[in-house]
């Protein structure tokens, strides 16, 4: 089906890119958006259109406090906002779910393989801090910043892809997330 392909392809390419240049570009947000609107249009008219584009601005409303603690990237949210194009808002939920999921398990491994510090966690409650003390007006420093001095960080692109390709093609029924 076209919606499998637009989907396979922007997360298949947004894991390249994340993996590779730890960057995932502007046009494949907007080919997962584009196609993810303009098929759902076709197959489903009017109501399709307003749920691709509801889920393209609730998937950006889910991430934007991570991004701007710097916990994430802002390719990580515009690829979670164009999946959520292609999969409307029905999808949405069990995606976060199997994407933390992923992250989290990412992120014991990076332990376990000595790549990143235990410290590095405890910064997460410094952050927060730093974020709601100062009402936003004084942001962490953002993931690229800390790569730059050598922090490791989980590849959001990677984890967000392995939670739609659960949530979309292996618990499609939400069966096993309980929703």
């Amino acid at each position: 089906m076209a919606i499998d392909f637009i989907l396979n392809s922007v997360i298949a390419l947004a894991i390249f890119f994340d993996l590779r240049e730890r960057r995932i570009p502007n046009w494949l947000i907007l080919l997962g958006f584009g196609g993810g609107v303009s098929l759902n249009v076709f197959f489903y008219g009017v109501n399709g259109a307003l749920q691709s584009v509801l889920g393209f601005f609730l998937a950006i409303a889910l991430f934007i406090l991570p991004f701007a603690l710097g916990w994430m990237g802002a390719g990580d949210v515009k690829l979670f906002a164009a999946i959520g194009a292609v999969l409307g808002l029905r999808f949405l939920p069990r995606v976060v779910f199997y994407a933390v999921l992923a992250a989290g398990a990412m992120a014991i491994f990076s332990l376990a393989l000595g790549w990143s510090k235990l410290g590095s966690f405890r910064n997460l409650w410094s952050d927060c801090k730093l974020f709601f003390l100062t009402l936003g007006g004084s942001l962490p420093a953002s993931t690229r910043e800390r790569a730059a001095k050598g922090a490791h960080a989980v590849p959001w692109g990677v984890a967000i892809g392995a939670g739609t390709i659960m949530a979309y093609y292996i618990d499609s029924t939400g069966k096993w997330a309980g929703f």
